[in-house]
């Protein structure tokens, strides 16, 4: 089963989530295509599989459960926020596998796709429920900020890998670019939370 789920990764990796086939699974993992039917159901259920393992925000469910289960002590969720954005920053921009799945997300409509970006709204709003409190009356939308910073990290790293080029004068493929990057996302995090 794991070789299957392995062979995901690395024809993503070598060819694209266009070369995700039956045969080419199978082959990569040096198995029978007979187990993937047998171990998963089809080739969607194995794709949903390798990306319920790498996903980086279904990933961290359980620590953002875990860590909104006490309360929701301003200071708390702030650096919780501050931690997952730079974490989904670091993440996204060290795994190619992943960029590919974001792309695929964001050009074709299916099922499979859907679902996964369902999971992830799940373990955003499991945050999300907790902080909105925080914020009324405030005229501030931590909803709107975290979106738009996700939405930034997307575009910025898809944008840097794929172009080689900087942004607003940012090289993210350097360490001293990322370093921009991760104070930036610490700062507008603070920003939002500030009285």
């Amino acid at each position: 089963m794991q070789r299957l789920v392995d062979a995901v990764g690395t024809i993503i990796k070598s060819k694209g989530y266009k070369g995700l086939g039956l045969n080419a699974i199978a082959k990569e993992a040096g198995v029978s295509k007979i187990l993937i039917h047998r171990y998963f159901g089809s080739v969607d259920l194995l794709v949903e599989a390798y990306v319920l393992k790498n996903d980086y925000w279904i990933a961290k469910t359980g620590e953002v459960a875990v860590e909104t289960e006490a309360g929701t002590d301003k200071e708390k969720l702030q650096k919780l926020v501050s931690n997952l954005l730079r974490g989904h920053f670091e993440y996204f921009n060290t795994h190619e596998e992943m960029r590919s799945i974001i792309l695929w997300e964001i050009t074709e409509h299916t099922n499979l796709l859907n679902s996964i970006c369902r999971l992830r709204e799940e373990t955003g709003s499991i945050l999300l429920d907790k902080a909105v409190p925080l914020f009324e009356g405030t005229g501030k939308s931590i909803k709107g900020v975290t979106a738009l910073m996700v939405s930034a990290i997307y575009y910025i790293v898809l944008h840097a890998k794929k172009n080689q080029s900087t942004i607003c004068g940012i090289d993210v493929n350097s360490k001293e670019g990322q370093d921009e990057i991760l104070r930036t996302i610490d700062q507008i995090v603070e920003w939002t939370f500030d009285d």
